[in-house]
């Protein structure tokens, strides 16, 4: 259920938009105090101006919207999202911040074969045992996920990373088994002094040799694209990882002739 209690009538335009997408989806809309709501709590979405509702948001674990109206004051804490308007908020974004409250994971893409989904904090011991496989880390970084530290530097990126960015490193899943076979998505980066956004996949080495890495990388690309509106993604790939450079190569990214200092090659895709 999303609620709607504005006492600022200058965004009345968009609120009865907001409304009416709801409506397409058979989500149902009220107008009331959230006090007044009936629907449990986990339930709720809330979007609202007043302090009341903000403190009772809090109180009862709400996923809620503050709108910060003009000339508005006072100092609201612990929302989910502070806005000045909503020309830009659509129901998938007001979907996105109820998942976003609740430690639901957001997919990302589904393909042919595979679902990607934002990790969760079940996924880790999936992640462990692919990065425990002979070779594995002949090619990548160790992300250090063993013990307690480990958990908690997880625990971290998946609360943090998603929100802050709406991207990061996700869980890949074959589809048919439902088994976690990796690790896809963007990474912030830095290539020439510059920040960049940086590709990055890896998949279990059982489901090696299907296709579905470039599968996975293919459909990260898309989303660096479509979504985050990136113009340009990298990638930074060991000279002798012949098979990842095929991969590469195979979605459209072109290798720049020279090497980082850390003696990577540097593949880079142009994108509109």
């Amino acid at each position: 259920m999303a609620v709607f209690h504005l006492q600022d009538q200058t965004c009345e335009a968009e609120i009865a938009r907001l409304e009416k997408a709801l409506g397409q989806y058979k989500i149902q809309v009220s107008r009331q105090k959230l006090a007044g709501v009936k629907e449990k709590a986990d339930w709720i979405l809330a979007v609202t101006d007043s302090e009341e509702d903000a403190v009772y948001a809090r109180e009862k674990n709400i996923a809620v919207i503050f709108y910060e109206a003009p000339g508005m004051r006072c100092s609201i804490a612990g929302m989910d999202l502070i806005v000045q308007g909503f020309e830009e908020i659509d129901v998938e974004f007001l979907q996105l911040v109820y998942m976003r409250h609740h430690g639901l994971p957001w997919i990302i893409a589904e393909t042919e074969h595979l679902c990607i989904r934002e990790s969760v904090e079940d996924d880790l011991e999936a992640f462990r045992h692919i990065y425990q496989e002979k070779g594995i880390l002949d090619y990548i970084p160790d992300p250090e996920l063993e013990g307690e530290e480990g958990r908690f530097r997880f625990d971290q990126y998946i609360k943090n990373m998603y929100r802050f960015y709406n991207y990061g490193i996700w869980t890949v899943i074959e589809k048919t088994t439902g088994d976690i076979i990796g690790r896809a998505g963007i990474e912030n980066g830095e290539y020439e002094g510059r920040a960049i956004l940086e590709l990055g996949y890896l998949i279990d080495q059982k489901w090696q040799g299907r296709g579905l890495g470039k599968e996975a990388a293919r459909a990260c690309t898309e989303y660096a694209e479509e979504v985050l509106g990136a113009h340009r993604l990298y990638a930074f790939i060991c000279p002798d990882n012949e098979a990842s450079i095929r991969l590469i190569a195979g979605i459209g990214f072109e290798r720049i002739p020279r090497l980082t200092e850390e003696g990577l090659s540097v593949w880079k895709k142009e994108m509109c």
